[in-house]
């Protein structure tokens, strides 16, 4: 979808929710009208600029269209698969629906997509809410959301936001449950239940990583990610999609992957994420690897010189830290396992300084 029929949708969505609010607010004036109306194309507009364009690991520092490079992903329960192209489709049998990935398999990209998609079909207002926020927050989920659609300037007077509520006018995203800390998750789960309860009527979207203890959110039904599939053309589909103007490229890449059809390209190459990264490397391996860490070891050499080399007649990147890639690997790897067993997945620049400088003394100590 182009960026311009995009805007278009967002004015006419306003419009017809700004009509339709009449029947609802009996006592909202022109003025009351004018304000919802203005605050709600000040807020969509800013979130369609926002969640419309991402960078990627193929594109660079670029941003680029979401829909340029976005590949339909599905869902799945039991036998039953869901299209995700509209986001009707994802609650056609409930409200509630929590949808469950692994790292690299797209939620991101997905929410992101339903999140526009509520505005241009004219579906509900999205509201999408990152759930790791909530670990530091003192007040209740309630009060966090009631605070995020005010200061966004939705619905400036809180009357208004509590018809809106009331009548389910929102699409919620509630995003990253695997990321909250486990001493708020019960509170957190409670503050839902009750949220839920008391707003029925509005449709909630929640992500989350596999083995989260998500059961205890009963009334939400669980769908999981569903893997790109070899047979279905569905990865050939999104090599197309990533490289449509390197058509030839494209069908090398494929050809290297339908030619080896093991197992271990049925659980690996089938995450977004990784195919993506098998498609930085092709241009400098251009075959399958045999094991999974020969794939990672590839990609960390794409991205650590051969990349410069390749597309720079080769020039040689200056390394700051003036680390080989082997140290820079050994680090990265106790990195990786403090910050995995502190359950740390988002790191601020005092974390990350904090544990570099701990490596860096362990380091000199065992010389």
């Amino acid at each position: 979808m182009e960026e311009k029929i995009l805007e278009t949708i967002v004015t006419g969505f306003i419009s017809e929710l700004v009509k339709e609010s009449k029947s609802i607010f009996n006592d909202l004036s022109d003025e009351g009208s004018q304000l919802l109306k203005t605050g709600l194309k000040r807020y969509l507009s800013k979130q369609k600029d926002k969640y419309s364009h991402l960078k990627t690991l193929l594109k660079g520092n670029t941003p680029v269209f979401l829909y340029d490079i976005y590949y339909p992903l599905k869902l799945e329960k039991s036998d039953e698969i869901i299209k995700t192209d509209v986001i009707s489709n994802v609650f056609e049998k409930t409200n509630y629906v929590t949808i469950i990935g692994d790292a690299g398999s797209g939620k991101s990209t997905l929410v992101k997509h339903l999140f526009l998609n509520s505005i241009y079909t004219k579906y509900a207002i999205p509201i999408l809410i990152e759930l790791r926020y909530l670990n530091d927050y003192e007040n209740d989920l309630e009060s966090y959301i009631i605070d995020k659609v005010l200061e966004n300037k939705i619905a400036e007077n809180p009357k208004i936001l509590e018809r809106l509520l009331e009548k389910g006018k929102f699409v919620f995203f509630l995003d990253g449950y695997d990321e909250l800390n486990s001493e708020v998750k019960s509170k957190i789960i409670e503050n839902l239940n009750s949220f839920i309860n008391q707003y029925s009527e509005n449709k909630f979207i929640l992500t989350t990583r596999p083995f989260s203890d998500i059961e205890h959110l009963q009334i939400f039904h669980n769908y999981n990610v569903k893997k790109l599939s070899l047979e279905d053309g569905e990865i050939e589909g999104f090599i197309h999609k990533q490289l449509e103007k390197e058509n030839q490229l494209a069908k090398k890449i494929y050809e290297s992957i339908n030619s080896n059809k093991s197992e271990y390209i049925q659980s690996f190459l089938t995450n977004p994420l990784l195919l993506s990264l098998y498609i930085l490397t092709f241009q400098s391996n251009a075959s399958v690897p045999a094991k999974k860490y020969i794939f990672y070891r590839r990609v960390i050499q794409a991205l650590f010189s051969e990349h410069d080399s390749k597309t720079k007649l080769g020039f040689v990147r200056e390394k700051l830290s003036g680390l080989k890639q082997e140290e820079f690997e050994d680090i990265l790897k106790i990195f990786c396992f403090i910050s995995y067993f502190e359950s740390r997945f988002n790191w601020d620049m005092d974390y990350i300084l904090d544990k570099f400088n701990k490596i860096k003394k362990t380091k000199r100590t065992h010389l």
